[in-house]
């Protein structure tokens, strides 16, 4: 790669690393302004519920192979269609064999967590705003047809990569 293409390359997934952790910041603040007008229940609430929405509609993407039953498919999409060619989630297919109706799909990096820690958000609060924003993850393939049941997430106290295992309906 010339270095020109490598450089715009860089500046791309700078910038796209960028939006992400703006997005991870407006997460928070967001959060926060709810908390102390309406609580932390409630906060929790009315953001996940937002933040699936946007999910079911990116769900569509997986929905086809999940309805084929090709979780091949379903990692593949996962693992291809990570923002910046995987360089900010590192995703990857942890597990799966084409005789089961399970696959696990890993990552082991998260630019919203970076923020949030980054900006001084304890861990706790850090994975509560994980949990928040993994809405959209359980409305991704919900949308898609899918089963979702998180086994690990990295912006957990002593986690070092999020575990998503999918399972056909």
């Amino acid at each position: 790669m010339e270095d020109t293409a490598r450089s715009a390359l860089e500046q791309s997934r700078a910038e796209t690393r960028s939006a992400f952790e703006n997005r991870a910041l407006m997460y928070a603040y967001i959060y926060d302004e709810l908390e102390a007008e309406i609580g932390a229940e409630r906060a929790t609430a009315l953001m996940k519920r937002a933040i699936f929405r946007r999910g079911l509609e990116i769900g569509q993407k997986y929905r086809p192979a999940a309805e084929a039953g090709d979780l091949a498919e379903v990692g593949r999409l996962f693992v291809e269609g990570s923002p910046a060619e995987g360089a900010l989630f590192e995703p990857a297919v942890e597990e799966f064999s084409p005789d089961s109706d399970t696959i696990l799909l890993r990552m082991t990096a998260c630019p919203l967590k970076d923020a949030w820690l980054a900006a001084g958000y304890s861990a706790e609060k850090a994975d509560l705003l994980c949990d928040i924003s993994a809405a959209v993850d359980e409305g991704t393939f919900q949308g898609a047809g899918l089963d979702l049941r998180f086994l690990d997430r990295q912006a957990c106290p002593g986690s070092e990569k999020c575990l998503l295992e999918l399972k056909l309906r």
